[in-house]
């Protein structure tokens, strides 16, 4: 319930925002980012939804899996702030059933592979789902 919560909460943040950006602006290349920073936020609230649910339904239910995720998200943040050439304060990670969801935005494609390899060696990660946006 409380990751049900969570995801539709950032995707209120993420709707507030991009509609914020547009009102207050008139310069399309903001508008543009604003439309890209809603595309990942809603990308990733619809991936972890789907794996929540799934973790849900399949009887995940016990607090180990989530102390678990936890534990992936805090190592796979860690690591990238000790990854020289990653700017990670613009990148958001959440775990889910060991599967690690990035968003937000970097400065080029090589950093999207760069941060995607970092999460990826973590310890208990499945698999990495990618919604970084290179910012403009």
């Amino acid at each position: 319930m409380k990751k049900a919560k969570l995801l539709s909460l950032l995707g209120v943040i993420g709707l507030s925002w991009a509609l914020a950006a547009c009102s207050s602006s008139s310069d399309s290349a903001l508008k543009k980012q604003a439309s890209e920073t809603w595309d990942s936020a809603s990308k990733t609230v619809e991936m972890a939804g789907k794996d929540t649910g799934n973790a849900i339904s399949s009887g995940a239910k016990n607090t180990g899996d989530y102390i678990d995720d936890s534990a992936i998200t805090a190592d796979v943040k860690g690591k990238l702030l000790g990854t020289k050439g990653i700017s990670s304060n613009s990148v958001s990670v959440k775990t889910v059933n060991g599967v690690v969801y990035l968003s937000g935005f970097v400065k080029s494609a090589d950093q999207i592979d760069k941060i995607t390899q970092v999460a990826s060696q973590v310890n208990g990660v499945k698999s990495v789902q990618n919604g970084l946006v290179i910012a403009n």
